[in-house]
């Protein structure tokens, strides 16, 4: 067999191959071995039946045709291996002689993925986001844990702010009434601008058994009616009062584990703190890869780009599906249109792609290893965002052949420890306050129980999760959204 290679642009090249008659020969020989265990001809056992006969049953180009179909994707393997290339996409075939006395020839036009130098990784300067904590975070969040232990009590008086009113809602729109959005017994604080702001102003001074009703504007995200003018009628069922409990040592004891209320002020703020430098690690790592994939100009393949487009429509299509809507209720409850989104869909897939490529370069030239644990880390990844077994993951990851795609992912979230761990990085929490916080081991301790595990700290973010631009290999569970 012959092949030869000419390169059309960056990422697309066409492939020639020729084979010699003789193998075209056994090519054909099989197919109609293969044709005569599917044909009863009388006289002949199965797959015994001679070939001119069926020629004569199934017509001349019969053969040649499985013939070609079988040996085709042999020749083309064996081809992509001799001048080493690797598609992105299936290729476009063009046969020019597929003949017992001629041989075959035949041409592929490839999508291939780019070469190129990745850029140095070494020395990118960012500043770590703002992560502290003052006292009203905490303020806040002491208050929202005084309102779930409030105490609630029904009072015959008329609704005033803060009182919760528990109420009969009905909705007409242009004269009829939308029955989707009709609730009843539904309990609503007066003040929290749950529904609409007007109807924290009608309800002030409602007593039990009051009905009365208001003109104001559905809420922008309601589907396929946000923003338009509709009638709301209410009826006020009763009024109850909330007493917030004393701000005191008694309140830390009920409300938390806690002896006192500075102890449990301090675990809010470490709490608070930790989910800022969380978030700070996250935003950190993806300005690093930004200004990493900045350093170079890569062409992308078309097949790549669109496979990504083609994944997050199938995304939307999805979650409107799951929510009883068409696609386009969405698009309108969010402000934009299919155009708007599907040009959005074709920049973030053409940076999804350009980040996979880049990493992947890096990563060969890294020469980055994958270790067993590796692997087992993102197994228990999938098993605690799907809430399954780690055996049942990867029985899924089995059956469904997408080792490789995990493979490919944990390579690249390396390649941006790697990248992230040259960085110059102006503030950020140091180390102690990171292994204080539960976001680092300790190395000095003896028992690597005690800095403590990813399982023993919920929401605890796993390095690299979510790269922005990782493409991130799908796991699909069955019976699971």
């Amino acid at each position: 067999m012959k092949t030869s290679v000419e390169t059309l642009d960056p990422v697309k090249v066409k492939l020639t191959v020729e084979v010699e008659p003789k193998r075209v020969k056994q090519a054909f020989d099989r197919a109609a071995r293969e044709l005569a265990k599917q044909v009863n001809l009388p006289g002949f056992r199965p797959g015994k039946a001679p070939r001119r006969l069926l020629e004569q049953r199934l017509g001349e180009g019969a053969i040649a045709q499985a013939a070609m179909e079988d040996a085709l994707s042999e020749y083309y393997a064996e081809a992509l291996d001799a001048e080493d290339i690797q598609p992105v996409a299936q290729p476009e075939v063009d046969v020019e002689s597929f003949d017992e006395t001629e041989g075959a020839r035949f041409t592929a036009t490839i999508e291939t993925r780019p070469t190129f130098d990745p850029p140095d990784h070494t020395g990118i300067s960012v500043t770590f986001p703002d992560h502290e904590v003052d006292e009203d975070e905490v303020d806040e969040q002491i208050s929202d844990l005084r309102e779930r232990f409030a105490e609630v009590d029904e009072v015959e008086r008329p609704a005033k702010k803060g009182d919760l009113v528990t109420i009969d809602l009905q909705v007409e729109l242009d004269g009829e009434m939308l029955e989707d959005a009709n609730v009843e017994d539904a309990l609503y604080e007066v003040g929290s601008e749950g529904v609409t702001p007007k109807l924290d102003e009608e309800v002030v001074g409602k007593e039990a058994g009051d009905e009365f009703s208001y003109d104001d504007e559905l809420p922008e995200g309601y589907p396929q009616h946000g923003g338009k003018p509709a009638t709301f009628h209410v009826t006020v069922k009763d009024v109850r009062e909330k007493t917030l409990p004393d701000l005191d040592d008694d309140f830390a004891t009920t409300a938390s584990a806690f002896d006192t209320l500075e102890e449990l002020r301090a675990d809010i703020r470490n709490s608070l703190l930790r989910r800022r430098i969380q978030e700070g690690q996250h935003e950190l790592r993806g300005h690093i890869l930004e200004a990493y994939l900045a350093r170079v100009d890569v062409p992308l393949p078309e097949s790549m780009v669109e496979s990504e487009v083609e994944q997050r429509m199938h995304q939307m299509e999805h979650q409107a599906e799951r929510f009883g809507m068409q696609v386009e209720d969405i698009l309108e409850a969010e402000g934009t249109t299919r155009e708007e989104f599907e040009e959005n869909a074709r920049k973030q897939a053409q940076g999804a792609v350009k980040a996979q490529l880049v990493l992947d370069t890096l990563a060969q030239q890294l020469d980055l290893g994958l270790d067993p644990s590796d692997l087992d880390q993102e197994i228990m990844r999938h098993a605690q965002s799907n809430q399954m077994a780690p055996e049942e993951v990867a029985r899924i990851i089995q059956e469904q052949g997408s080792l490789p795609m995990l493979i490919g992912d944990i390579l690249r979230r390396k390649t941006i420890d790697a990248i992230v761990a040259e960085a110059d990085i102006d503030g950020g929490p140091s180390d102690e306050q990171l292994i204080e916080l539960g976001l680092m081991d300790d190395p000095d301790a003896e028992d690597p129980e005690v800095a403590g595990s990813d399982e023993e700290r919920p929401g605890l973010i796993v390095p690299g999760q979510d790269e922005p631009g990782d493409e991130g290999a799908e796991l699909i569970v069955p019976g699971r959204d």
